[in-house]
């Protein structure tokens, strides 16, 4: 049965009425004017027409460009029929379709476990020094005078927690600089952590704790291999990727201000990925037997926090708040190799 509409030449927006029909032999269709005179003519299977969208008019396009316009949607439908060109057939495939959501499934699956860790590692690479102070002097200034009061220290156990800071970063020696800010943190308990720009804040809850030189040294090596490895950058980077990526692209800093509000809960429950964790571990048994310490240090004190702090509920945020859990963070440590 023709269909009625109208027809536009290659490149051309002028019509003129016309039918759209099968050629005798039926593999071929026609646009005929109201005359009879072909218009158009081409093997139906080369044939296709855009998607069928409500009311839509639709356009059936033939291979030199010539257009067919029609609000004869079933005949369309019916005319091309297993002939609508490979995007018509694919349109009309259930299996193709379930395969098709399967994949896109697969694919988001990979990006969030594979693309988003990559992507933020290489924002934390790339974040320029300036970027990284910004971030961390706002976390900073959320958190002086609400949960971080200045340190209630005495001087003399100040100056000792100073030198064990100096000593261990020169032991450290990978070019970073580091700044050990000291406070108390009544409500948070026991505590340290590093901020993107080597910042690295000790609780006096965290120090008072602390029986020897090794349990702080593990400890400050810790936090340090947190600052070499930006894991903070990339942890709020893997929590705020599109942020992250509008501050890159556009240069607006507002967006890295934005990123802050994540940085203190990642900071204080220590809300690292076990990967994370477990690198800065290693990294502080390595320095620390290197220089004659005992990685086994950092694991008793470990445990002594946890027995000290934690009650039947489990550990709230604190040092210990991550995982992998303390018992598995000790038995490491304890495993750590000499070399």
């Amino acid at each position: 049965m023709p269909l009625s509409g109208f027809y536009f030449p290659p490149g051309s927006a002028r019509q003129t009425e016309a039918v759209l029909r099968l050629a005798a032999d039926e593999d071929y269709l026609e646009i005929r004017d109201s005359g009879g005179a072909i218009l158009a003519r081409a093997p139906r299977r080369r044939v296709t027409a855009t998607s069928r969208l409500g009311a839509l008019r639709r356009k059936v396009e033939f291979p030199d460009g010539a257009l067919f316009e029609t609000a004869d949607n079933d005949g369309v439908d019916a005319l091309l029929k297993g002939h609508g060109g490979a995007l018509a057939r694919l349109e009309r495939s259930w299996r193709l379709a379930a395969l098709s959501l399967l994949a896109i499934i697969a694919c988001a699956t990979l990006f969030i476990l594979y693309g988003v860790p990559s992507s933020a590692e290489w924002l934390a690479r790339e974040t320029p020094p300036s970027a990284s102070r910004l971030i961390a002097d706002q976390t900073l200034k959320a958190m002086d005078g609400k949960l971080l009061l200045p340190t209630r220290l005495p001087s003399a156990r100040q100056q000792q927690i100073r030198d064990r800071f100096a000593i261990v970063a020169r032991w450290e020696g990978s070019g970073h600089r580091y700044d050990l800010l000291l406070r108390s943190a009544p409500h948070i308990g026991p505590n340290a952590f590093a901020l993107p720009d080597g910042r690295i804040v000790v609780t006096d809850q965290l120090a008072l704790m602390a029986e020897g030189n090794a349990d702080l040294d593990g400890v400050l090596a810790h936090e340090m291999a947190h600052v070499n490895h930006a894991h903070g950058l990339r942890s709020v980077y893997q929590a705020s990727l599109v942020p992250a990526a509008i501050a890159f692209i556009t240069g607006d800093a507002s967006q890295f201000a934005q990123m802050t509000v994540i940085l203190p809960a990642i900071l204080l429950q220590s809300a690292y990925s076990r990967k994370f964790e477990q690198q800065a571990d290693d990294d502080a048994a390595a320095l620390m037997r290197r220089h004659g310490e005992d990685p086994a240090a950092l694991a008793g004190f470990l445990e002594r926090m946890e027995l000290k702090t934690c009650g039947k509920t489990g550990c709230g945020p604190s040092w210990l708040g991550s995982h992998p859990a303390t018992s598995a963070r000790a038995a490491r440590l304890r495993r750590a190799p000499a070399q």
